[in-house]
């Protein structure tokens, strides 16, 4: 009687040793996480990154253009005014998604918006600033835009709320799945470079 085990046998015995260590692969990759489904944090995660792309379109700071005075402090007043409108529309989408359905989600969420309202404030206050300013001169405008560059730049440190909730480790994985975050470099949002300005 042959001893040899039958080719068939073994090879039922090799697929089901190829699907075990699939799953084993699968549960290392994903971070050993005990939960497995996490569509409501995916789902959540890609209404905040919809959110921020709506908001996020390129704002062109106006080229330099010193002959008048005013009219170029006018220009740049109506690019952070441009600016400040696209913070409050992305804080009304963050109000309008809620928090994210994590445990711990509410006091992320608040920090969030906290952020989020303070680069507001930050740029409201740099505008007005540059608005009350007083501009006759290519001197006068230089000296008033670079105050206000010193504001943007504070203002623009602001990375957005996809930065901010990504330091949770399950809602990064969850940035991480959805694929509207994908094209958002480092999941920030609106942003400006105020350097050309001065």
């Amino acid at each position: 009687m042959s001893t040899r085990m039958n080719p068939r046998r073994k090879r039922h015995k090799g697929a089901l040793l190829s699907a075990a260590l699939g799953i084993v692969v699968a549960a290392v990759t994903s971070g050993c996480s005990s939960r497995v489904d996490d569509a409501p944090q995916v789902d959540w995660a890609s209404g905040v990154c919809d959110s921020v792309q709506d908001v996020g379109s390129e704002l062109t700071l106006p080229a330099s253009d010193h002959k008048d005075a005013r009219k170029y402090r006018s220009e740049v007043v109506t690019f952070m005014d441009a600016l400040g409108r696209r913070l409050g529309a992305l804080d009304k989408k963050m109000r309008h998604e809620g928090a994210p359905p994590v445990d711990g989600g509410d006091a992320a969420y608040k920090k969030a918006l906290g952020n989020l309202r303070g680069a507001r404030t930050s740029l409201a206050g740099t505008t007005a600033e540059l608005k009350k300013a007083d501009v006759t001169d290519e001197k006068s405008l230089k000296a008033a835009l670079k105050k206000a560059g010193e504001g943007l730049r504070e203002a623009s440190a602001y990375q957005g709320p996809a930065q901010d909730f990504r330091g949770d480790p399950a809602l990064k994985q969850a940035f991480d799945k959805a694929p509207e975050c994908a094209g958002l470099p480092g999941a920030a949002g609106p942003s400006a470079t105020a350097t050309s300005a001065g």
